[in-house]
């Protein structure tokens, strides 16, 4: 009974900080941390005993999964080369460096444990570099290579990480050992993550084919989707973190083409509410061991040192990616021919961006109070306390350095999105208008009512006059823009009356809620519709 109460007050915390936060001139993860750390000292507030192994598997499955999921395959297939390279040799390299950095700082601080911190620190946070990229749209290429890395860098980080605990708990670490290990665990746990996601998509097509389609059902599956196949690879002694990502991908791939309508967007409405959940949580919950893992590192360091310790490992964070970003951007195209002949050679404004958006966030943060607090013989993990403290101060630094001023430095390079995407989406709309006309115009030869045949000609005049309207240039697309602009504000005017006609009868309690609900969810679709559809991209 007292944990669902903890959990209804961490709920609780999470909807007020997240209300103050917007109004305070910082990042929302600052405002969780500083605030759940304040809470934490007033006596009276619950304690929140942390179990490493339930939280990193409650938090990292959904997480990975959904980066996968949301993750187009086709355009990170198509930038996979910058991805790849940042995912995998970018990690390597800030955990090498981080891991010196703070070993030489911190003595005591064994060298495993300190290369476990810099695994903990490389995997950037997407949510964080996404916020910015989504409202400034940046080139596609730009933001698809932002977003694959940190799905793919969350992935080899917390491998990494996960080798770095083993040497801790082993005493002995070996290179060739590790490389191999690493390969069998890496194909296996994509291997599990493709078979995983694959029967769970059997299995939710065979559900809607002989029991009709079930949102709440396939909504509930596609939750449960990421922590089976967390726990088959899991049990299999294979790379868990593999097999979300590759389960994530497979799923994106695969749920667009066949869900229907009602199921997508459901999914998509809880996706959304639960990653908010995670997301925030994670940081209220380090808020709330706050003052306990200060008071830990404070006995051995002074208050002088840890802000240094904490300003040379942000330090060599961000330094290490912006070494390694230019060299990883440009020499593939002295020393490959195909790279030569392909010419994609990107500007160096979007690698500035690219080197400068290395955020960091929950997955940092997850993998780092995952660590155990005891070894097998009972005796304190080592480094713990100093770990979890320094990777908060790397999420910090990070997030207020790089995270407030990402977007000025967007804007000052002059990163702007290209026409690619406008052409697609046109290609696509035209493309769409006509299946639709020749479905209508094959319909129109076979009705013979009078009021049927009158009806049709209206929708068929409609989808003529889109099309006329996608395939026009010049004065004529000018003008079709103009009238739908009008229209559009229009239609929103009667659409918010209608809404408030519809709310004025249902709190007079003229119509009940199985009548005001799905009235309402329709004017909300419509409303969606139009503001969808910009004055720049007619349909």
């Amino acid at each position: 009974m007292a944990a669902f109460e903890h959990a209804l007050i961490l709920i609780l915390l999470l909807t007020v900080l997240s209300v103050l936060g917007r109004r305070l001139p910082w990042p929302m993860p600052i405002t969780q941390v500083v605030g759940a750390g304040l809470i934490a000292l007033w006596p009276e507030f619950p304690r929140v005993e942390l179990d490493p192994g339930f939280f990193f598997l409650c938090f990292v499955p959904p997480l990975l999964f959904a980066d996968g999921w949301l993750m187009p395959l086709r355009d990170f297939m198509a930038a996979k080369r910058s991805i790849l390279t940042l995912a995998t040799g970018l990690v390597v390299f800030t955990t090498i460096a981080v891991g010196l950095v703070a070993h030489w700082l911190i003595p005591s601080l064994p060298l495993a444990m300190a290369f476990a911190l810099g695994a903990v620190v490389s995997p950037t946070d997407a949510v964080a570099v996404g916020a910015i990229t989504q409202r400034l749209k940046v080139p596609a290429r730009l933001n698809t290579i932002l977003n694959g890395e940190s799905l793919m860098n969350d992935a080899t980080g917390l491998v990494a990480f996960k080798f770095a605990i083993a040497a801790v708990i082993a005493g002995t670490f070996s290179v060739r050992a590790a490389a191999i290990d690493f390969v069998w665990l890496a194909v296996g746990g994509v291997a599990v993550g493709f078979a995983l996601g694959w029967l769970v998509g059997r299995g939710r097509d065979f559900l809607r084919t002989h029991q009709g389609s079930d949102i709440f059902v396939e909504t509930t599956l596609s939750l449960l989707t990421p922590y089976a196949a967390y726990l088959a690879a899991d049990a299999l002694g294979l790379s868990s973190i593999l097999a979300v990502v590759t389960a994530g991908l497979y799923s994106g791939m695969r749920d667009p083409l066949r869900t229907d309508v009602e199921t997508r967007q459901t999914s998509l409405a809880v996706w959304s509410v639960v990653l908010f959940w995670l997301n925030g949580l994670a940081f209220i919950l380090l808020g709330l061991q706050l003052p306990s893992v200060l008071a830990a590192v404070s006995k051995l360091h002074p208050t002088g040192e840890l802000l240094w310790f904490t300003a040379a490992v942000a330090g060599a964070a961000i330094l290490t990616r912006l070494i390694w970003i230019f060299p990883g951007a440009y020499l593939p195209f002295v020393f490959f021919k195909k790279s030569k002949r392909l010419g994609l050679r990107p500007p160096w404004q979007s690698v500035m961006v690219t080197g400068w958006a290395g955020m960091r966030g929950t997955v940092t943060l997850a993998a780092a109070l995952s660590i155990p607090k005891l070894l097998a013989d009972g005796s304190p993990f080592p480094g713990r306390d100093m770990v979890i403290f320094l990777s908060l101060g790397v999420i910090m630094v990070t997030l207020l350095l790089q995270g407030t001023t990402l977007e000025w430095l967007i804007c000052k390079l002059g990163v702007r999105a290209d026409n690619s995407q406008l052409n697609e989406d046109r290609i696509a709309r035209i493309a769409a208008v006509e299946a639709g006309l020749k479905v209508l115009r094959a319909s129109e030869n076979l009705e013979s009512r009078p009021e049927e045949v009158a009806a049709l000609g209206n929708v068929l005049a409609e989808y003529e006059h889109r099309l006329a309207e996608l395939t026009a240039e010049g004065e004529t697309r000018t003008s079709a823009r103009l009238r739908q602009t009008t229209s559009r504000h229009h239609r929103l005017q009667a659409l918010h009356a209608e809404r408030a006609a519809v709310d004025d009868l249902w709190q007079r309690d003229i119509i009940t809620d199985e009548t005001h609900h799905p009235l309402q969810s329709l004017l909300d679709h419509e409303e969606s519709m139009l503001k969808a559809r910009p004055a720049e991209t007619i349909s």
